[in-house]
């Protein structure tokens, strides 16, 4: 990908036979809105670590070496994997959007799924990469939408309309990504210019910090009867079949 890649009882028996309208149960809908922003509430929390890891690079820097700011989009522009755990935290930053924000983020992520269909390499209608997909296949698929707008980018602000519900590839690009003291990833071409691999892991994010909310992960799988470690997109979570009622 452009970006490198990765790293979430019943009403009691009736006693007659006749038939008899539904029961509005309040307690169950209040119920089930507050199992889902303990979830999110939870996945926020966990991605924090990702943010604060991107904080501390930072301050790691010399003034001058950091280009990113607001109204800087450059790492908004084009696809990348997501989580399960990210793809559910991004519906539900969606969720809570205005009306008429939701309709065009919803526009804008159909149009590139759509447009993209036949090359993405899983099912598009369900929003699923396949897990068994060859690299060759995911390149192909990432250069088709490798420059496509995220559907969360506002313009011409720049502004991202899901902000605190990102996902962890966008709270840490911009620094070089490591692993086991390597640099795997380098970071954005616009920030520490010219600096050699030491400098980039001295500023680096040590992506094995960063909780990746296995355990929420697990249970938003069996919610949904898939496997936790499924993959995504931006566009494809927010309008895919497989993550929950059709949002809008």
């Amino acid at each position: 990908s452009p970006h490198g890649g990765r790293v979430y009882a019943t009403d009691p028996p009736e006693r007659s036979t006749r038939a008899r309208p539904p029961r509005y149960d309040s307690s169950r809908e209040g119920a089930a809105a507050l199992g889902k922003t303990k979830t999110t509430d939870r996945l926020i929390s966990a991605f924090a670590t990702a943010s604060r890891l991107w904080d501390e690079a930072a301050r790691r820097t010399a003034p001058g070496d950091v280009a990113c700011r607001a109204g800087c989009f450059g790492c908004c522009i084009g696809l990348f994997e997501i989580s399960l755990a990210e793809a559910s935290l991004v519906r539900s930053g969606v969720a809570a959007l205005p009306d008429e924000v939701q309709a065009d983020i919803l526009a804008r992520a159909r149009r590139i799924v759509s447009e993209s269909a036949q090359a993405f390499p899983g099912d598009a209608a369900r929003g699923l990469l396949d897990p068994d997909r060859t690299e060759a296949a995911d390149d192909a698929y990432f250069e088709v939408v490798a420059d496509r707008a995220c559907p969360m980018l506002e313009l011409p602000s720049g502004r991202c309309r899901i902000y605190a519900a990102r996902p962890i590839t966008c709270r840490t690009y911009g620094f070089a990504w490591a692993k086991d003291g390597a640099v795997i990833h380098p970071p954005c071409g616009l920030n520490l210019p010219g600096a050699s691999t030491g400098t980039q892991l001295a500023a680096s994010i040590d992506i094995g910090r960063i909780d990746e909310a296995g355990a929420v992960a697990g249970e938003i799988a069996k919610d949904l009867d898939l496997d936790p470690e499924v993959e995504s997109t931006i566009a494809h979570a927010v309008v895919g079949s497989a993550f929950g009622p059709r949002l809008g």
